[in-house]
C-alpha cells in the first residue's frame, strides 16, 4: 500500500504526463480522478497517516470518485471531515447496486488454493495471474521470508 506521499506525487506525476504527451485543445484537457474504496477513503481520517496539503492535492487539485464497500459510509467520512467537506464538490460516491463483499485477501486466497474465481475477476487478469505464477502456493512459499513495510504514519512537523 502506497503512502499518502507517493500516492499525491504518483497522481500529480501521471496527470503531467498525460497533459505532456497529448495535446489537447483546452476544453479537452482529461480530469484525472482517483478511484477508490470507502475503506481508502476512510484512511484519510487517521491521524497523520495523511498530511493535509497532500489530501488536498489529491483531493482538491484531481478529485475522488469512491465506490461504497460493505456497510462502510463514505458520505459520512466527507461529513467528518473539514478537508473533505470543503471538497465535496470534487468527491463522486458510487453505490454499489450489487453488495459485493469479496475482499482482495479473499481472491487471493482462492488462487492460492486453486479455486475458481471465473466470475469475480476478467479473464484477462485472470490469465495473467497464470502467466505469471502470481498468487499461488510455489508464489506464496518462495515469497514466504520477505517482509513488506507496514503501513507508516507521515512524521507531521509544523
Amino acid at each position: 500500500q502506497l503512502n499518502s506521499s507517493k500516492t499525491a506525487n504518483i497522481t500529480y506525476k501521471k496527470y503531467r504526463t498525460v497533459i505532456n504527451v497529448i495535446t489537447f485543445s483546452p476544453t479537452e484537457v482529461p480530469q484525472l480522478k482517483l478511484l477508490c474504496g470507502a475503506d481508502f477513503m476512510d484512511t484519510f481520517k487517521v491521524p497523520g497517516l495523511w498530511k493535509d496539503d497532500h489530501v488536498e492535492e489529491v483531493v482538491g487539485r484531481f478529485g475522488l470518485v469512491c465506490v461504497s464497500r460493505g456497510s462502510l459510509q463514505p458520505d459520512r467520512a466527507i461529513h467528518e471531515s473539514d478537508l473533505l467537506s470543503r471538497h465535496r464538490q470534487n468527491i463522486f460516491l458510487v453505490r454499489e447496486w450489487v453488495q459485493n463483499e469479496i475482499s482482495a485477501t479473499e481472491v487471493r486466497r482462492a488462487l492460492r488454493r486453486g479455486q475458481s474465481v471465473k466470475y469475480i475477476l476478467p479473464d484477462s487478469v485472470i490469465d495473467y495471474m497464470r502467466e505469471h505464477n502470481l498468487y499461488t502456493q510455489d508464489s506464496e512459499m518462495k515469497n514466504k521470508d520477505v517482509k513488506l513495510r507496514p503501513l507508516t504514519k507521515q512524521t507531521i512537523q509544523d
